[in-house]
């Protein structure tokens, strides 16, 4: 869907397109498997600040509805407890979510431990591709220029993907795309909300759960043990 024709349908993809079936099953299978999964429960526990980077309010909702829930959710309960004058029980300190757009980012303002996810740079759209591209640069050589327990994680995920990438069972590992290779060995998903059955319809609160692409260091650790 990246060709300057296809963009006008490629652009409603947020507001109006399904999301195939096939990619419904590819969502399931990989929100089973402990190697390419994390709940949110995982994602609180290991990152210290996440920053959703996206073009718009829409893609933010459409795409991260459930982690913005889910960390809501576990922020209002804090409050409700602390409210009763104990945080017995309560995370002292709860991850928080920011979701800013392409031109607010400051990479050397991220905090230490951030989880930055970035709108993949084949994504679809010449202006996406070229910020997100540059913001990645960006982010990469902050990262270089950190120690190692100050670095960032740097994740990828891909807005209009649905529609183009081939999914595992029909040979897409590597994807190829417009001469780009993603390596399905560095994608994963989030899972839906904590209790739910991960094959069930309508779980979510993302109206598109994107794959994501980059593997965050729990996800990492967890494979090089596995």
């Amino acid at each position: 869907m990246r060709h300057d024709e296809e963009r006008p349908r490629s652009s409603r993809f947020v507001a109006e397109a399904a999301v195939p079936g096939h990619w419904t099953q590819v969502l399931a299978e990989m929100r089973a498997n402990v190697f390419t999964h994390l709940t949110l429960e995982e994602v609180r526990a290991e990152a210290v600040h996440v920053l959703v980077v996206a073009p718009s309010p829409d893609v933010a909702r459409a795409c991260f509805g459930e982690l913005l829930e889910g960390f809501t959710s576990r922020s209002d309960e804090r409050a409700d407890v602390e409210a009763a004058g104990s945080v017995a029980g309560a995370d002292a300190d709860v991850p928080s979510v920011e979701v800013i757009g392409l031109e607010e980012l400051v990479p050397a303002r991220v905090p230490a431990g951030t989880w930055v996810f970035l709108p993949h740079r084949q994504d679809g759209w010449t202006e996406l591709e070229e910020a997100s591209e540059r913001l990645r640069r960006a982010l990469v050589k902050e990262n270089s220029d950190r120690e190692a327990d100050e670095r960032l994680t740097l994740i990828e995920f891909g807005i209009n993907m649905w529609l183009w990438a081939e999914p595992p069972s029909s040979g897409g590992d590597p994807v190829c795309h417009a001469g780009e290779l993603i390596s399905w060995e560095s994608a994963w998903a989030l899972g839906p909300a904590d209790g739910c059955d991960p094959g069930a319809a309508g779980d979510s609160a993302s109206a598109r759960p994107p794959i994501y692409f980059g593997l965050p260091p729990v996800l990492r650790k967890r494979r090089w043990d596995g």
